[in-house]
């Protein structure tokens, strides 16, 4: 007895990868999103979305719950020397903020900064290898990076939200200072290996 299969595909979102029929994961056509996206963010950051000097945008998209679809960090519009970021995902076929539960336990939305500004540096990084939303942030002195620290938020499918590990910070805190450190390094127009009177330690 042969069997039909039926195949739904939900509008914007994409039918690739579904039963088995493509390797590609199904994906989420997030500049059609905008209106949904930035109608999303109006609602869960007001103060923010007052502020802001732009519309909201979207300044990256990564499968970092590792569920076949897109997520998208999107930059609210509202940063000076540094952007305001937040992270949203699909439920169904419209896109939300997502939820963090953070050191304290507390469960809601998150606003992430990226950039620089008078010698502190803020980093948001989507990994999806880990599942991880990272956020970073550290002090320069001079040529040096005086404190460096960050945060892993991965990816609950149980309660669908990220949620603070601090084992993952760790790990992954020390490989992005490293590189915080080499980058400094190699822009930096006094570093070590080419200036006169500069000690490396």
């Amino acid at each position: 007895m042969r069997r039909k299969i039926f195949l739904v595909c939900v509008p914007l979102l994409g039918c690739a990868g579904a039963f088995g029929l493509e390797n590609a994961p199904a994906t989420v056509d997030w500049k059609a999103m905008l209106p949904a996206v930035r109608s999303s963010v109006r609602q869960a950051f007001p103060k923010e979305a007052a502020q802001a000097h732009y519309p909201a945008s979207v300044s990256q998209t990564a499968d970092v719950t590792g569920m076949g679809l897109s997520e998208a960090l999107v930059d609210l519009g509202s940063g000076a020397y540094t952007d305001e970021l937040t992270l949203l995902r699909m439920e169904g076929d419209r896109p939300v903020v997502a939820r963090f539960r953070g050191k304290n336990d507390k469960v809601g939305s998150m606003v992430f900064l990226n950039g620089l500004s008078e010698g502190n540096g803020e980093a948001v990084e989507l990994r999806p290898k880990e599942h991880v939303v990272y956020s970073g942030h550290w002090i320069v002195n001079g040529t040096k990076v005086k404190r460096c620290r960050g945060e892993a938020y991965q990816w609950d499918g149980v309660a669908k939200g990220f949620s603070f590990d601090r084992k993952l910070s760790k790990t992954l805190t020390r490989e992005f200072c490293q590189k915080v450190e080499a980058d400094l390094t190699k822009h930096s127009p006094l570093s070590p290996s080419t200036s006169p009177g500069v000690r490396s330690e």
